[in-house]
């Protein structure tokens, strides 16, 4: 494939060799293909101007949708360090409310030392008796 048939304007080749006062024809015809080679090269630019406008486009939709998850992601650690943090801040507490010493040996609360057979407000008035 040559220059010339990329050309938007179709140059025939002439058949006769060019001779000294066809000198002037050849110059034209070079220019003319100088001319379709800039109007080519010009084309392809726009061409490539357009194909980088829509790969940028494409590229910040990527970001955009990169950024979104990002911050998902972000969100989602936050929560989770904040559960974290209230978990052990809750199992400090447990384990500091589970300090507290036990006697031993343990016994059922009615048989403990400290326990009354009845409380003093739990008794039933006795009759008196009679006289």
């Amino acid at each position: 494939m040559s220059i010339t048939s990329l050309l938007p304007v179709r140059i025939a080749w002439r058949d006769r060799p060019t001779g000294k006062h066809r000198e002037s024809d050849a110059i034209d015809l070079l220019q003319c293909k100088l001319a379709g080679a800039r109007l080519l090269i010009k084309g392809l630019r726009l061409q490539l101007d357009d194909k980088d406008r829509e790969h940028a486009e494409v590229v910040a939709r990527i970001d955009e949708r990169h950024g979104e998850v990002v911050r998902g992601l972000e969100q989602q650690i936050a929560e989770l360090e904040r559960r974290l943090d209230v978990g052990v801040k809750a199992e400090s507490v447990v384990t500091r409310t589970q300090e507290i010493p036990v006697i031993t040996p343990v016994v059922p609360l009615h048989q403990s030392p400290m326990a009354k057979a009845t409380p003093s407000w739990a008794k039933q008035d006795e009759p008196e008796p009679a006289a």
